[in-house]
């Protein structure tokens, strides 16, 4: 672990409760560094009320961008000026040379307007990219009414003129609008602003002109849902775990499930959930489950199935199942997906492609001996692709060391 020890990091996010995977770690870094006696401010957008004791909040009490009134809400997330003013006056009463402002996301509170305080500190500022969005309007590189991944340059005259939204082109206009603002504001962040990526895949999407600062790469962290490992081949249980929508590909799932004859068992919610229980009735729905729940359904796991149609950075499920010896069958826009292909500890499949999956399929429900190794390997091999939680925070406090032996280089905040 390094030696170096922050006066206090700034962690800001636009929830201090988990709504995603963003906020889930936000959360989790404040209270790992809090649980090792690095004092942690949570700048965020909501209430701030759920944080652990001892961590302190600059809460904003606003809301999330789809439950404020339209015409505020198209204000405020193009550039939320409450939001820059809260923490320039933070920074200007309480910056020290060794304070480290950690950002997991602004879009759906704090709005990009947080980067132009962030000047006055950017040798100490570290962005960590758990999707896109430091280079794609929409923050998945996905076209969600074609449901393919989507190759165009950002920002360029075929970026802004093809509609990829899941919502509206007006509001793709929008959210063009709010990247050429993050745009400009992360240049005058550069070249001292730190990234952090989730894996290594996501560079050639963020930086296809090559790095505008330093880039590290963190796997998140994940650790084994079960308490002993799973011995697969005795399973029968296909099992999806995550959110019931059709850019997730759980249509294309239950599709090839029928084709082939699988049972599928869809353990999530969301908002394709009653249509995809209505047409498909021959599949089992659990609905949203706890962690508790979660571990007895997968106890009788044979597979776990992640049939995401876009360029998905990082699966926690798919971590998570494999560290509990569950085989996983994922499609090949995942970033993770050739790493467990080599390793084997599961197959791939071609995203979107129903056949491919409908052929997968009915070959792991039926092949034990192939389940069993795959099993095995993953109890063997899963730790490689992501960090335990205390391995984490010592990667977080690394890159801030290496942040620090760059020097300083520090301007007035601005006002």
């Amino acid at each position: 672990m390094s030696e170096f020890v922050p006066d206090r990091v700034v962690v800001i996010s636009d929830f201090s409760k988990v709504l995603g995977g963003a906020s889930k770690l936000a959360v989790l870094q404040a209270d790992l560094l809090q649980a090792r006696g690095i004092p942690v401010t949570f700048f965020c957008g909501d209430d701030g009320e759920t944080l652990a004791q001892g961590i302190t909040s600059v809460a904003l009490d606003g809301h999330r961008l789809l439950e404020s009134k339209k015409l505020s809400a198209a204000l405020n997330g193009l550039w939320n000026t409450n939001a820059k003013v809260a923490l320039s006056q933070w920074i200007n009463k309480n910056d020290t040379p060794r304070t480290i402002y950690h950002v997991h996301g602004y879009h759906q509170t704090l709005s990009p307007s947080v980067l132009a305080s962030l000047r006055a500190v950017r040798d100490r500022v570290v962005m960590h990219a758990h999707d896109y969005f430091l280079a794609c309007p929409n923050g998945a590189f996905f076209d969600y009414p074609a449901g393919t991944t989507c190759a165009r340059r950002p920002m360029s005259r075929a970026c802004v003129t093809h509609n990829c939204d899941k919502r509206s082109y007006a509001q793709k206009l929008w959210r063009t609008s709010r990247q050429a603002l993050q745009n400009k504001a992360r240049r005058a962040l550069c070249p001292e602003v730190t990234t952090i990526m989730i894996h290594e895949g996501m560079r050639d999407y963020l930086f296809r002109d090559g790095a505008d600062g330093p880039i590290t790469v963190v796997p998140n962290p994940a650790e084994p849902l079960l308490e002993s490992p799973v011995k697969a081949d005795r399973n029968r249980d296909i099992i999806y775990v995550g959110d019931i929508h059709s850019y997730k590909g759980v249509e294309l799932l239950a599709r090839a499930g029928r084709q082939a004859g699988v049972q599928i068992r869809f353990v999530g919610a969301g908002h394709d959930l009653a249509t995809l229980k209505k047409s498909y009735p021959e599949h089992k729905f659990d609905g949203w489950q706890d962690r508790d729940g979660l571990r007895r359904v997968l106890t009788g796991a044979r597979l776990l199935v992640s049939p995401t149609l876009g360029p998905e950075p990082f699966g926690l499920a798919p971590a998570e199942a494999l560290l509990s010896g569950i085989p996983v069958l994922l499609s090949d826009s995942m970033l993770l997906c050739p790493e467990i292909v080599k390793l084997d500890m599961g197959r791939g499949f071609a995203a979107g492609d129903c056949n491919s999956l409908a052929v997968m399929l009915g070959l792991l429900k039926g092949d034990d001996p192939l389940v069993g190794r795959l099993s095995l390997n993953a109890c063997n091999r899963a730790d490689c692709l992501s960090l335990k939680l205390e391995d984490w925070g010592d990667a977080l406090l690394a890159v801030y060391a290496g942040m620090q032996t760059r020097g300083t280089v520090r301007i007035q905040p601005t006002k």
